[in-house]
């Protein structure tokens, strides 16, 4: 395992599983077996959010000052790190991906990415559709203005109502849920 230092990590990468919501459970294991067969050492993600927003780890970022890079975007690796969601495609289309991202999902990515922002201050959160050379769907959403909206919320004073930044389809998903108020 090779490590590389943390100054060196210019992105936080967003992925999804690219699984149908509603079908089998995925777990990092799952994902570490589906990696191995495409030829890779091991799972190649770093962190990895569940329906439920439990988090599971893959590859080593918390090493003091260094980091373990992943497989998950071509060229970038050895500067990125990476935070990947359980979805990204519905029943109805499963060859379109789209954020499916549950309410605990995203508070889990959020928490995790702040994490990492305390980590890698400099890092820019990207979706890996948007990283350079990608060709890809992943994660089904624009990430960064995501997480500019996130950090647009942060931004606003305590005594001020927040709105919590949620997907379109994690909104559907909400009202298909009941979960919606």
């Amino acid at each position: 395992m090779a490590y590389r230092p943390a100054k060196d990590v210019k992105w936080i990468t967003i992925h999804y599983t690219a699984t149908v919501v509603g079908g089998p459970a995925v777990t990092i294991e799952t994902i570490d077996r589906w990696h191995r067969e495409r030829g890779f050492r091991e799972v190649g993600y770093h962190f990895y959010g569940r329906l439920d927003g439990s988090e599971e780890t893959g590859r080593d970022v918390l090493a003091d000052g260094r980091f373990e890079p992943g497989a998950h975007s071509r060229g970038e690796n050895s500067a990125s790190v990476s935070v990947c969601y359980e979805g990204g495609l519905l029943p109805s289309d499963p060859n379109t991906g789209v954020d499916t991202r549950t309410p605990e999902q995203i508070e889990w990515m959020i928490g995790r990415i702040r994490k990492l922002k305390k980590l890698y201050p400099n890092a820019v959160v990207e979706g890996h559709r948007d990283m350079p050379g990608a060709s890809t769907q992943c994660p089904g959403f624009d990430a960064a203005a995501w997480w500019a909206e996130v950090e647009a919320q942060d931004a606003i004073p305590p005594d001020v109502e927040r709105t919590e930044p949620v997907s379109p389809w994690a909104r559907f998903l909400q009202l298909i849920l009941g979960r919606l108020k």
